[in-house]
């Protein structure tokens, strides 16, 4: 044994000064952490889940264009909250339908670093007006838009997209394509995750 130096089941001793041990023992597996257990950065959204405020007592309340009953989102064409029971959130109490009297849509502009990647993350179903009617809107991010549909009314897997920011600010837009309808789309739990 050198007296200035030992190195015996995974804890090092150095010059009598400080005891460095390693986690979980000398026979502990070293493995790899799963993408799921690891931090995803942090959400820059707000009210992603439509939780701020409680929009009226009733199964589902239209908002118009311009309406601010929304905190960090801007409407820009009629959507309706919907209010568990009559449609189970997938987080909270209140969920998106992106159909107010007929198509609408809305926005927000979330914080951005330029150049740095963001995953959007949202769930999806039909409003429980629709049944099994497929209903179909687009979601626009930075300089992309994406389409996506579904004739379920369950929430399933969460909706994923990425971008790289150009820009300080990138705004993030739902709008519904079912047109000629008063029931559409359902979103909840959004989240934009980055740096």
């Amino acid at each position: 044994m050198n007296g200035n130096h030992m190195l015996r089941l995974g804890t090092l001793v150095g010059f009598g000064l400080f005891t460095l041990a390693g986690c979980g023992g000398p026979d502990a597996a070293l493995t790899e952490p799963e993408l799921s257990s690891v931090e995803q950065g942090i959400n820059v959204a707000t009210n992603g889940s439509f939780e701020t405020h409680a929009i009226g007592s009733v199964n589902s309340v239209i908002l118009n264009a311009g309406s601010t009953a929304l905190p960090g989102w801007t409407i820009t064409s009629a959507i309706k909250v919907m209010k568990s029971p009559y449609k189970a959130a997938q987080d909270g109490v209140q969920s998106i339908d992106l159909n107010g009297y007929d198509w609408g849509s809305l926005y927000q502009d979330v914080p951005t670093v330029v150049g740095a990647y963001y995953s959007i993350t949202f769930y999806a179903s039909v409003s429980p007006a629709c049944a099994t009617v497929r209903r179909e809107a687009t979601i626009s991010y930075g300089p992309k838009t994406s389409a996506f549909s579904t004739t379920s009314g369950a929430w399933s897997q969460p909706r994923m997209y990425g971008f790289t920011a150009t820009s300080t600010t990138t705004r993030i837009e739902f709008t519904s394509t079912s047109t000629f309808t008063n029931c559409g789309l359902a979103i909840d739990n959004f989240k934009v995750s980055g740096p």
